[in-house]
Parts: C-alpha cells; structure tokens; sequence
C-alpha cells in the first residue's frame, strides 16, 4: 500500500531519508560533497502557509520524502525530493512530484522552480517529462547545476 503524509521536515522518517539522501549525493557527486542551505534548505522552511513536507510510505516504511517551500506569492521551490534505492522505480518521485504542485497550485503559486545537478541524470529525465526547463546553469564545485522552471 503507498500513502503520502504530510510530516514534521524534521521528524523521523524525514531525517531518516535525509541522512540517506546524502550519502546518494556523496556517491553521485563526491565524498567531499556538502549539503548547502541553497540546495537543501532548513527544514523550518517547510512549515506554514504555501509550505509543506512530504513522505511518501509503501507498506508502512517512509520510502520518499520532499518539501516545497513559498518563495513570492507566485512561486514555491521544491527541495528535498528523494526516493531510497530499494524504492526507485515504482513512480513514487513523481507520484510525490504531482502532489507538491498540486499544493503549490492550492496554494496560489504559478510557477514552481528547482535545482538539480548534472549526476541526477534519472532526476533530470523526471523534472523534463513532467514540464520542467531549464532555466540557467551553473558551474558549482566540478558539478553543473541546473534550475529549473515549470509554470503550473
């Protein structure tokens, strides 16, 4: 059974999928890789009003987890999206993908935006399947990152 709920950024299941979430990253892009507040963001940025946290259980274990966080009126960020490796493959990045637009669209943002990076190539091909351009790169530690647009 898959069930999406909306969760504390902080809680366990979150911080569980974190912790993952960054050894993903270090294998991707390198075991001096950092995680960064413009990349990651504070988990307080995903409470209140155009905000929302998510994970994402398959027969009751937290498989994925993302956040969107308002940034104006118009415009919220996604951050955090993940999907554990025993899990991928199954739609739950995009099932998590369709219901934070859905909350951003609710909650009167028109355009959503994201950053990924040149090693996420199966993240990439999501975010491009579902809408999302690219809207500048950078050159970032060795790494291209790439922020993307989608409007809702």
């Amino acid at each position: 059974m898959i069930e999406v709920r909306h969760e504390p950024p902080d809680g366990p299941a979150a911080e569980t999928l974190f912790a993952a979430y960054m050894d993903f990253a270090r294998e991707r892009v390198g075991p001096d890789f950092e995680p960064t507040e413009d990349i990651f963001a504070r988990p307080d940025v995903f409470r209140g009003p155009g905000a929302a946290w998510l994970v994402l259980y398959e027969d009751g274990v937290p498989v994925a987890c993302g956040g969107l966080r308002p940034l104006a009126p118009d415009t919220g960020e996604i951050k955090r999206m993940f999907v554990a490796a025993p899990a991928r493959g199954r739609g739950h990045a995009r099932r998590l993908l369709a219901e934070l637009e859905a909350i951003a669209r609710a909650a009167g943002q028109e355009q959503i935006r994201l950053i990924t990076t040149a090693v996420l190539a199966e993240a990439r091909t999501l975010y491009a399947s579902a809408g999302y351009a690219v809207a500048s790169t950078e050159q970032v530690d060795g790494r291209t990152d790439y922020w993307l647009v989608k409007r809702l």
